[in-house]
């Protein structure tokens, strides 16, 4: 009776065991771990570079997928180092303070542009600033916290009296193509698979119910598993039915004298 109860026992175990491994093949795998909610840039001017900025921040700002979240027009703006009124709300003022305190790419400079970046969920920020040989930008990578290598210019050199610059189409593409919203990928057709369009569906029918098994391995299956129990309880009972289980005994052969 106990050796019948833990064959019992072991087989329930082997199907449950056997339906939490199908159950976790056949579920789609999550993913490891949520992106980076950080996209888009945002625009930043160092001292003296608020008229060569502004431009910039309107080409970039104008492309879609290239600016950064939560930024209007008046954050736009104090992000370019125009000043905060006395009347702006106060986080505006302590913006205002904050891109003023930035001063180059020393390491206070970079604490507080990232914070910035972080304040606006920016990816990056493109940081301009006026040089002997005029305006120039670089962008601040916000995850790594550092200056990335190459630096943009404007289509045309600032006139003798004005750091400000016409236009920044140019660099605005190339850092579309860099910092741009990556493109969906293209579905690639499935081999064997017939043309044409697809089978009209019935009335009430899901797409769910036209889909097919095919893709899932064997072990998946509820069947493979109620097999396997099956085949398991089959030799379970004969091994057990074959099986002396009556008490040792004894055999004595008497002989007697004639």
């Amino acid at each position: 009776m106990r050796r019948a109860t833990f064959a019992l026992s072991l087989l329930g175990a082997v199907v449950a065991g056997g339906s939490a491994w199908a159950d976790a093949a056949s579920a789609p795998a999550s993913a490891s771990a949520p992106a980076s909610a950080s996209a888009g840039l945002a625009v930043v001017a160092l001292g003296g570079a608020t008229d060569a900025a502004w431009p910039l921040a309107r080409s970039i700002y104008g492309e879609p997928g290239l600016r950064a979240g939560g930024i209007d027009e008046a954050h736009a703006r104090v992000l370019c180092g125009a000043p905060a009124a006395r009347a702006d709300a106060a986080e505006l003022r302590d913006l205002a303070d904050t891109v003023a305190a930035v001063r180059g790419d020393d390491a206070p400079s970079r604490a507080l542009l990232e914070s910035i970046a972080h304040r606006f969920a920016a990816r990056a920020l493109v940081v301009v600033r006026v040089d002997a040989g005029g305006p120039v930008a670089r962008v601040f990578l916000a995850d790594a916290g550092v200056f990335d290598a190459p630096t943009y210019a404007p289509d045309a050199a600032p006139t003798a009296t004005s750091a400000s610059a016409g236009s920044w189409s140019a660099a605005t593409r190339s850092l579309a193509r860099v910092f741009g919203p990556t493109p969906a990928p293209m579905a690639l057709p499935v081999p064997g698979a017939a043309s044409g369009p697809a089978p009209a569906l019935a009335t009430g029918e899901t797409p769910h119910k036209l889909a097919t098994d095919s893709s899932h391995p064997f072990y998946a299956s509820v069947w493979f598993w109620g097999a396997l129990g099956a085949a398991a309880l089959a030799g379970g009972a004969t091994y057990f039915a074959t099986r002396d289980s009556s008490p040792s005994t004894i055999h004595l052969e008497v002989q007697v004298p004639h």
